[in-house]
């Protein structure tokens, strides 16, 4: 690849970010674990051959699947980069236009031998408590070793800056069970995880530290296990639990998550229920148990298209009543070309008992993989 390309791929992805992740959706459907299309053993990132396979496949128009249309690169080296925009409208009351920037990065993954070197880097928008040195970040560096290299299976020990694997790990943050679960934007951390992956099971369990430099979701310190056992070829259940503990708030996580997969209306749907304990330390202190859920239903659709309808719900205090929000979210995901994605996106949420339709919104959004 010429320096010249690799600078423009540089400068493209110098736009202000949030962050999505992978399509679980897939998952059941077409394949069995995460890393039957990612190099990470939790999914997400870069793709490994069969991912790039698989994302020609899906396309409406296919290309080369690989990092800039098959630049050429050592084989000890994998790039891979993703840009996100949307816009469209909201309504947290009043109904106004609005655009968002969202995840820009560039990923690399070095090594040989099953031991590499992950890396994220991009910009994001500077946090309230950030400052503007935090707009040019690595959100994930890491080193890690697969005793099973060049298979999808077995173990894998990974120390760094990473995300603890935990629950559905769905691409849209604002998924209920992510946003208010053990899973939040920006909620990366220093740590140590082993993860072993096998068709029949999964284990996930990580030990970490929260970044007190860069501005950060996750402000505590513990660990995070995440348990998923495959029932038969087409439903897994899993088990998942979280405990940070920090200056001022010490939080504890629990619950579960099911995978069905129905081959003939060709369905998959994905669910998963948290209970969450918040004790406050500072002060006079409180205590306060949450309630979150979430339920999606996914099809493929002719025409490349891919079908998403979920709805969530959130109890923020069960001591009080009517303290809750739920919404119904509807997103179609178009495959346009193998690097280009669109996504129409819309929710609907009504907050406390009897409330009504308060908020909402309808965005388009673009997605364009290096």
């Amino acid at each position: 690849m010429s320096a010249a390309r690799f600078a423009l791929a540089v400068v493209i992805v110098g736009v202000l970010a949030h962050v999505a992740h992978a399509y679980p959706q897939y998952q059941l459907a077409n394949e069995r674990t995460c890393t039957g299309c990612h190099v990470a053993p939790d999914g997400g990132g870069a793709l490994n051959e069969n991912g790039l396979a698989v994302a020609e496949a899906t396309a409406w128009k296919s290309h080369d699947p690989s990092f800039m249309y098959g630049a050429s690169l050592p084989d000890w080296l994998q790039l891979d980069g993703d840009i996100r925009g949307a816009g469209g409208f909201v309504a947290p009351g009043i109904p106004s236009a609005a655009v968002y920037p969202m995840q820009a990065e560039i990923a690399a993954d070095a090594g040989a031998h099953g031991f590499s070197v992950h890396l994220v880097g991009g910009l994001r928008r500077p946090q309230e408590d950030g400052s503007a040195i935090h707009v040019a970040w690595s959100r994930e560096h890491y080193v890690m070793w697969h005793a099973n290299p060049g298979e999808n299976t077995g173990l894998y020990i990974r120390a760094g800056r990473l995300l603890p694997t935990f629950g559905l790990r769905l691409a849209e943050h604002v998924v209920y069970t992510q946003r208010f679960g053990g899973r939040p934007l920006y909620g990366e951390v220093y740590g140590l995880a082993a993860s072993y992956v096998d068709p029949r099971f999964e284990v996930h369990a990580t030990g970490f530290v929260h970044d007190s430099i860069a501005s950060a979701a996750e402000h505590g310190d513990g660990g995070a296990l995440y348990a998923e056992a495959r029932i038969g070829e087409h439903a897994a259940v899993g088990l998942e639990g979280k405990y940070a503990k920090g200056d001022e708030v010490t939080s504890m996580y629990g619950g579960v998550t099911g995978k069905l997969y129905l081959p003939g209306p060709e369905v998959l749907l994905l669910a998963e229920a948290q209970m969450v304990r918040k004790e406050i330390t500072v002060g006079a202190g409180d205590k306060a148990t949450q309630l979150v859920g979430y339920l999606m239903g996914s099809r493929a659709l002719p025409h490349n298209l891919l079908l998403d309808v979920g709805i969530g719900h959130f109890t923020q205090d069960t001591r009080v009543k009517g303290l809750y929000r739920d919404c119904v979210d509807v997103n179609i995901h178009w495959f346009m070309t193998t690097h280009l994605e669109w996504l129409f996106t819309t929710r609907l949420e009504l907050l406390d008992a009897g409330g009504g339709p308060n908020g909402g919104y309808a965005l388009a959004q673009v997605h364009y993989r290096l």
